[in-house]
């Protein structure tokens, strides 16, 4: 089937065109190999082996509710990759804030200000980390 063109409505091939026979023609559509329903991000990528394990300690040995150990576990993974990314810094505070004031039903006094003690916790960390050589652990 021949979808019609702006440039020539009827759908007529041309006689004076050049056809490049490596280009090939697309179809319509998602292409294969395009990303363009990939989730974005805190929780977009998945957990290696040694994240869930890591996760499960955290949760199983300390006791900690299972979505604060994986905010947890996503923020030092995402920490050693790139210490200066501010955009997890804030996600993070905004998911720890927001499941604390879920949990403990914050005003939003209370919300902003521990919205911002922990952003600027975050901050300090990611200094920290950005300091240490490439490989080590806090």
């Amino acid at each position: 089937m021949r979808y019609p063109n702006k440039s020539n409505p009827t759908g007529e091939v041309s006689q004076n065109l050049t056809v490049n026979p490596t280009q090939v023609s697309r179809k319509r559509g998602g292409q294969k190999g395009n990303r363009n329903a990939r989730k974005h991000g805190f929780y977009s990528a998945t957990l290696s082996p040694a994240q869930t394990s890591q996760l499960w300690n955290i949760t199983n040995l300390e006791g900690v509710d299972p979505e604060i150990a994986l905010i947890r576990v996503r923020l030092q993974s995402s920490l050693q990759h790139d210490p200066g990314n501010r955009r997890v810094i804030r996600e993070a505070s905004r998911l720890l804030v927001k499941w604390y004031s879920a949990n403990y039903r914050l005003d939003p006094t209370d919300r902003n200000y521990l919205k911002t003690v922990v952003e600027n916790l975050l901050e300090i960390v990611s200094l920290r980390q950005s300091a240490i050589p490439h490989g080590s652990q806090i």
